[in-house]
């Protein structure tokens, strides 16, 4: 047990604990200078159905948020400046988007008749009010575990096929938990794919990253 706590990194759960603060800071001081609220419900989501498995899925995502920066850390780390950088851009950027335009999401009413349910409402409870939800932060993120993922040239197929099977099937229970509407997760992927692809791009950005981390 020794042996395997001694290869344990610390340094890359540090990062992702950092991020998760910063992430939480923001979302916290733009309540302070958001206005009203608006619901971007269509048609289509009304028919979405709820359910109460994808919150195993979408719980999942916590996990990553952890597992995919260690394994850059440890087996590429050319990734890992990349990941973290577009991670800092997009929470930057959202915060930006959450203060212009907030926006809400109506959740039903869940029982607590089986585990799955009580699940689904302490995280309903822990994220209320449901709001600030485009872009969505959980399907940006998951977009970013696929695009580094994908342009490693250090991970294996089989954990590529992994991460993007995991990360689809996360973004898609946002929607069948019903913390979010399509819209929400458009905007996430869509705002992940550009900021990923300007990081992927710029040597500069990688560089100053590379001094900054110091990993």
């Amino acid at each position: 047990m020794k042996k395997i706590i001694k290869k344990i990194e610390i340094k890359p759960l540090l990062y992702s604990i950092g991020l998760i603060i910063f992430q939480s800071l923001t979302y916290l001081l733009v309540k302070i200078f958001q206005g009203p609220t608006h619901l971007l419900n269509s048609p289509l989501d009304d028919k979405i159905p709820f359910i109460s498995l994808f919150i195993l899925i979408y719980a999942f995502w916590y996990f990553l948020l952890f597992f995919v920066p260690y394994n850059f850390y440890i087996k590429d780390k050319e990734s890992f400046y990349k990941y973290v950088v577009s991670i800092i851009i997009a929470i930057l950027f959202s915060g930006i988007i959450f203060t212009i335009y907030p926006t809400e999401v109506i959740r039903p009413t869940i029982e607590n008749t089986n585990i799955l349910n009580i699940i689904t409402n302490l995280i309903y409870w822990v994220d209320t009010p449901a709001i600030n939800c485009l872009p969505s932060m959980h399907c940006s993120i998951s977009m970013l575990f696929i695009l580094s993922t994908i342009f490693s040239k250090k991970t294996t197929k089989k954990y590529k096929i992994f991460i993007i099977i995991s990360s689809v099937l996360i973004m898609l229970s946002t929607l069948f938990v019903k913390q979010h509407v399509i819209i929400d997760l458009i905007t996430g992927d869509l705002l992940m794919i550009i900021i990923f692809m300007y990081v992927n791009k710029s040597k500069k950005i990688v560089n100053y990253a590379k001094k900054i981390l110091k990993v």
